[in-house]
This record gives structure tokens, sequence and C-alpha cells, in this order.
């Protein structure tokens, strides 16, 4: 029986053509073992020549979860998550699994209770955010048997499990080098201070200059509060004014963007001042011009955290939690240079 390509088709369709019943079909293609061998091969490939697709909404009616992780997350431009995305994603395929993106548009770096029951609402049977969630929110997981783990931050405080980059050593590493290269006057572009990974990053990066004596102005540390452009940020700066010689920025996104600024103000990099920046992006992609970053060892992070979810799928009654740390390295790039 051929199927026209606007008709969908159905496991009643292939249990015509192989002589069995629905529900043996059903079975064949979940592998049952009540099924035989002989059959479940003829079944799936018969599916295969009608080009069957599987009903996941059935399969959720039914009460079944699908192997599908939920992946959330609230930067859609930052180029950083298509890449743990990507490494998750190589995770993902080799246990069997599928990733399902959500995005959260909430601008405090929290995962809200709206999309906790979206989620839960596609039976989904674990969750890698990387945004925080509410104590509302872990309840709600924890009602309904839903593991979840936070990447890129830690969980301690919140008693869930996490993987986290050494974010405060990342800044160290950053100051010592800006330092080293003979940096005078230093500052620090981030993102809202209510984001407990920026301030690591540039508590680490003051207490580097500090064990070398050098105290940073506060002028000289522009936080993004109010989602302004990194224009706007460079524009409070004041780098000609204040003569700045040495930025460290929050991830690359900003790096990269804080060089183009000074390249149309006429300011080169490294020649007239050093940038570094934060997530080694040039790891997985080509960019015009190398940075010196801090790399966070991205698949690494991407393999803990999916073996901590995969650990408490398996067995829903582990309740003890896991904190993963991965280590940081400098990369040295282009965009900075011993300060003469």
């Amino acid at each position: 029986m051929e199927k026209n390509n606007k008709e969908r088709v159905t496991l009643k369709d292939i249990a015509e053509r192989a002589g069995v019943t629905v529900n043996s079909v059903s079975r064949a293609l979940r592998g049952h073992k009540s099924i035989s061998e002989v059959t479940k091969e003829k079944v799936r490939a018969i599916a295969k020549e009608l080009g069957y697709i599987p009903d996941a909404q059935a399969r959720l009616m039914r009460g079944a979860k699908l192997r599908v992780i939920a992946v959330v997350y609230d930067n859609i431009v930052n180029p950083y998550y298509s890449i743990m995305n990507n490494h998750l994603n190589n995770e993902l395929t080799k246990a069997n699994y599928r990733p399902m993106v959500f995005f959260e548009s909430s601008q405090d770096g929290t995962l809200s209770l709206e999309v906790a029951r979206e989620i839960i609402s596609m039976r989904i049977v674990g969750v890698i955010t990387y945004l925080v969630p509410t104590k509302e929110v872990i309840d709600l997981f924890e009602d309904h048997n839903v593991p979840i783990v936070l990447l890129g931050r830690t969980g301690d405080s919140l008693g869930i499990d996490s993987v986290a980059t050494n974010d405060y050593r990342g800044g160290k590493l950053a100051g010592y080098k800006l330092f080293d290269l003979g940096g005078k006057n230093f500052s620090y572009i981030g993102v809202t201070r209510s984001l407990n990974i920026n301030k690591e990053r540039l508590n680490g990066f003051l207490k580097a200059l500090q064990n070398n004596d050098v105290a940073v102005p506060k002028s000289n540390i522009i936080l993004n509060d109010k989602r302004q452009s990194t224009r706007s940020l460079m524009e409070e700066l004041d780098v000609k004014t204040k003569k700045i010689d040495s930025i460290f920025c929050f991830n690359d996104q900003i790096a990269y963007e804080v060089i183009g600024y000074l390249g149309d103000n006429g300011i080169k990099v490294p020649d007239d001042i050093n940038v570094i920046g934060f997530d080694n992006l040039q790891s997985d992609i080509i960019y015009p011009i190398k940075l010196t970053t801090i790399d966070g060892d991205k698949p690494r992070a991407a393999h803990l955290a999916l073996n901590i979810l995969f650990s408490k799928i398996k067995n829903e009654s582990d309740t003890e939690m896991t904190g993963k740390i991965v280590d940081v390295t400098l990369v040295e790039g282009k965009t900075t240079k011993m300060r003469k």
C-alpha cells in the first residue's frame, strides 16, 4: 500500500503490510522481548520503506517519557551556547538521547517557573540549564522526578548538581597576564552584577592586580546592568581620556565587540591596548583575529554535566549532590603584547 506525501504513515499501515496486529508493530518498534527478532526486523524494514515517523504526542498521552534532554539558556546571540550545545549533542547522540532547546527570556539569569512547567509538560527525562533555577523550580522538578544539572555555574548554595568553570582562577590568570605585560591602567568590562560568575571573574582579576599592589578605580569597572550595547559601555569607560592600556572582558563576545569599537576609534589592539576575553570561542570557530583568552575546556564540561545527569536518570533514588569544577588555562593570542 503506497501512501502519498500528504498522509502520515501509521502503525496500522505497517501492520497491514506486515500481516500482524497494530499492537505487535508497536512492540516490535520498541524492541519488546515478546516479539521475535524476525518480526522486529520485518516491521522495521517496512516502517523504513513507508517513511514512518513515531508520534511523540501519542507517546506522551500514554504517559511515556521521551529520551530527550532539555537544554535551557537565555542568550541566543552568544556563540558560546551554540558551541556548548554542539558538545552536548555529541554526547547525547552517543547515549541515544536528543536535546530540546528552551529559550528563557528573563533578564536576571534565572530559570523561570513558566519554562520549567513547559519542560515537565513535554515529559522530558532531564534538564541541563545554564540558568539558575529558583527554589520553586527546583521543587517542581523534584516533585516530578526530573533531574537537573546546572552548567557553567556552581549549584552548592542551591543544593543541586552542577558543573562550572573555575571563573575566579580565570580572572586571576587574566589579571596576572595583563600585569606581566607591563599594564599600568586596567579595566574590566562585564555583565550584570547580579550574575555570580561575573563577580567571580571580576574578583579574581582584581585579586591578581591587588597582589601586585595595583588598585583598579571603580570608574574603570564597567558592568552592564541595563542591557546596554558594548559601544555604550565603552563610551562610558572613555579609554582615551583615562589612558586605559589593559582590558579584561567577561567573555569573548564582549572582547571582540570591544576590539571592534577600539578599531573604529583609531585605537590599535595590541599596539595601543591589550585585550583578554573568556571562553576561547576560537577553539571551535575561526575568527579574523586570534584572541588572548581564558579556556574552560568546553567538551569536558559538557561530558561531566551529562554523566551526572545520566546517573540521576538511571537511579532516581540517588540524592547525593555532585559539584564539579573544570579548570581553566590561558590561551595566548594576538590581542596582547608587552607594553613599552
